[in-house]
């Protein structure tokens, strides 16, 4: 079987968990036999390697399309900036169509002035794919409430990750406290920015904001708060899997404080790797950040509540040694790559090339 993914980004250059997750996938999908091509936007595939393993890379940046779109059995679109293509794609080569749907972009953008374009987007492709996964149960509910007619076509697959790495027994001492991401309303900068103070007043933390491309609201509110606490603020924009890896071990805590929240990935990746991770009840945060799983949600976004608890978490060593135990088990338990792309392989593509080979 072959198949062409379709990213807007991938390592290592990423700048949203999209690519990380594609990443993932094809190497996962690669590995369990099948031939992937994953073609990859201008801006993001200038510069990149043409293959990562097993998986080939291909620019759109070039006067002929890279492959011969007739050898492929299944277009799988992750990035709603190449719909157009997968459309194409599926209309001029009778190619099933899977569309994995990694937010639902009414809620993500509900502030963004684009949020009308990219909302009619999305629906339509929710209308011309043959297969829609969502990346969690609470998106595919609000999905399938809002479009009946989905319940047919579509289904939901959680992301994986990697087996966890083997990690030292002994707990970092003076680890800092850390935001991974986006700083948009949506990942709820405005809360993690506004409990520094309040955990500074009872604690001497340090702190790290790792992501960027944010709206001017919250790259506004970070940039103030990394100029006034100077040394112990630190900016450093996106990392490559083993800067961020290293940097998630070494945290006292990884804050999500997401007000929207379709799957939760980073804080999925800092369970991988030992963190103790402090959570909103935002989407499917709950079912990924629990007591089991070595976290804690807060179900508000009072930053003096989220300054308390991070307090209560980061001066107990018992629960930075839980959480270093629990973690990267339930990750390896619950997440694991391999069997989530089997299920993706058996559930999904197989289904549309039964179909296919029908309509043939």
């Amino acid at each position: 079987m072959r198949v062409m993914i379709l990213s807007a980004d991938y390592p290592p250059r990423v700048w949203s968990g999209i690519g990380v997750a594609v990443a993932h996938q094809a190497r996962a999908l690669a590995s369990a036999g099948i031939e992937v091509h994953v073609m990859l936007a201008e801006r993001v595939a200038h510069g990149i390697a043409r293959a990562d393993g097993p998986v080939h890379l291909h620019s759109l940046n070039r006067p002929a399309f890279p492959v011969d779109a007739r050898l492929f059995d299944i277009i799988h679109l992750h990035s709603l900036a190449l719909s157009e293509l997968a459309v194409q794609l599926k209309r001029r080569f009778h190619l099933p169509l899977v569309y994995t749907a990694h937010s639902l972009l009414p809620l993500e953008l509900a502030q963004n002035p684009a949020r009308g374009v990219w909302s009619s987007v999305q629906g339509r492709m929710f209308a011309l794919s043959d297969r829609v996964i969502f990346v969690s149960e609470p998106e595919y509910g609000v999905a399938t409430a809002w479009v009946p007619a989905l319940r047919a076509r579509a289904s939901w697959l959680p992301n994986g990750l990697p087996p966890p790495p083997p990690l030292c027994t002994e707990i970092p001492a003076g680890g800092p406290v850390v935001f991974a991401g986006r700083f948009t309303h949506s990942k709820g900068i405005q809360t993690f920015v506004r409990m520094i103070p309040w955990l500074r007043a009872r604690y001497p933390a340090r702190f790290v904001f790792a992501g960027g491309h944010g709206d001017a609201e919250g790259t506004r509110r970070v940039l103030q708060v990394a100029e006034r606490y100077g040394d112990i603020c630190q900016v450093m924009g996106w990392l490559n899997k083993a800067q961020l890896e290293a940097l998630l071990a070494s945290a006292a805590l990884v804050v999500v404080p997401s007000r929207y929240e379709p799957f939760g990935l980073v804080a999925l990746e800092a369970l991988r790797m030992g963190a103790p991770v402090l959570a909103s009840t935002a989407g499917n945060l709950p079912a990924i950040v629990h007591r089991e799983s070595g976290g804690r949600i807060v179900d508000s976004y009072d930053p003096v509540h989220w300054a308390a608890v991070a307090y209560d978490m980061i001066s107990d060593p018992r629960l930075r040694l839980a959480a270093r135990e629990k973690g990267p088990r339930y990750v390896a338990d619950h997440y694991d790559i391999t069997r989530i792309t089997v299920r993706l392989i058996r559930e999904v593509y197989s289904a549309c090339s039964t179909e296919k080979l029908r309509v043939a």
